[in-house]
């Protein structure tokens, strides 16, 4: 009995181990955003973000690449909010712990994170709609 019961946590631990992570855009943090929290993130990017991920600069992903902007997506929030706190080297370049925003706290480097898919996401809105009036 004591086997059966050791066996059956050990494969509930192994099965919670292997969770997919979340897209951004399908993620309750993302759907949630209040007014309030992109106000917050909008002013993390317009202070701190906006230097390199605007246009791709410093070897950056401007927000406009939205197949970069999906991939990233898809590898979820905890990945991405990790490398933002702790900082990373790319193939293109490096971006600094906190993406340079040393004063800001946790919970303000999450709302950026959020706000720029969120920007993101309305720059390929622009796009799909500056298209279909192209077409007409």
């Amino acid at each position: 009995m004591q086997r059966l019961f050791f066996s059956l946590i050990l494969i509930i631990l192994i099965g919670c181990g292997n969770k997919s992570p979340v897209n951004i855009y399908e993620s309750e943090g993302y759907k949630n955003l209040s007014a309030n929290d992109i106000k917050i993130g909008e002013s993390i990017w317009a202070s701190t973000c906006f230097r390199c991920h605007m246009y791709g600069s410093m070897g950056a992903v401007s927000v406009n690449d939205k197949k970069h902007f999906d991939e990233l997506a898809a590898k979820g929030f905890e990945q991405l909010s990790k490398r933002v706190t702790d900082g990373m080297e790319g193939a293109r370049g490096v971006m600094p712990p906190k993406g340079s925003c040393y004063s800001c706290s946790k919970d303000e480097l999450e709302k950026a994170v959020y706000y720029i898919f969120h920007l993101a996401q309305k720059a390929h809105e622009i796009e799909i709609t500056k298209n279909v009036s192209n077409e007409k």
